[in-house]
């Protein structure tokens, strides 16, 4: 058994083998689910159960709740009562989009043995909100979102082709997917 960054290269490479010889598994169904909490802008966003190749996995230890809506300062200037600081849905993407970055280099740079001691990945974009306060039409999203940046800084004894290996490895992101490319987006309306 080898160890390094707390993780057992064997089981690893075992489990990047089973993912190549068995194309049909290992599939994963991600949910998440926003409730309103009666006041304009603001909701609960609940992450819980998944499934596993169509099995589902629901435990109390998987199930968080974040409170969303924006900063202080615009729901103020928004006519908000009781204005307050909330994670707001953009950042949130971003943060998602940072975090499976560091997920996608750590998890390949290990078994290539670059040596990484510090990582750190900050993602922007800018925001225009027009959109969102249809003022815009829904199709003219690319006019009002900036490029998503993101810049890796990394420490340890890298050579100028870990670098690009890294820089790389974030593409395997599957948020960086779903950032980059156009994914189809598909609603279904009812009522409760």
């Amino acid at each position: 058994m080898t160890i390094s960054q707390n993780i057992d290269l064997d089981k690893l490479e075992g489990f990047r083998t089973f993912l190549k010889d068995n194309p049909e598994k290992v599939r994963l169904s991600l949910e998440a689910k926003a409730v309103y909490e009666g006041q304009v802008g603001r909701s609960l966003v609940h992450i819980g159960k998944y499934a596993l190749d169509g099995e589902v996995v629901d435990r109390q230890t998987r199930h968080y709740t974040f409170p969303f809506g924006a900063w202080k300062e615009v729901e103020d200037v928004l006519g908000v009562g009781g204005p307050t600081d909330r994670m707001e849905p953009v950042e949130m993407a971003l943060a998602a989009t940072a975090a499976c970055l560091i997920n996608s280099v750590t998890f390949n740079a290990v078994r290539m043995d670059i040596d990484i001691e510090d990582l750190e990945i900050t993602v922007r974009s800018k925001v225009d909100p027009r959109v969102l306060f249809a003022i815009k039409d829904p199709m003219q999203h690319s006019n009002c979102l900036g490029a998503i940046e993101y810049e890796v800084k990394v420490s340890g004894d890298v050579s100028d082709d870990d670098l690009e290996t890294i820089h790389q490895l974030c593409q395997h992101s599957p948020v960086h997917g779903m950032m980059a490319e156009a994914l189809e987006m598909d609603g279904q309306i009812s009522r409760a």
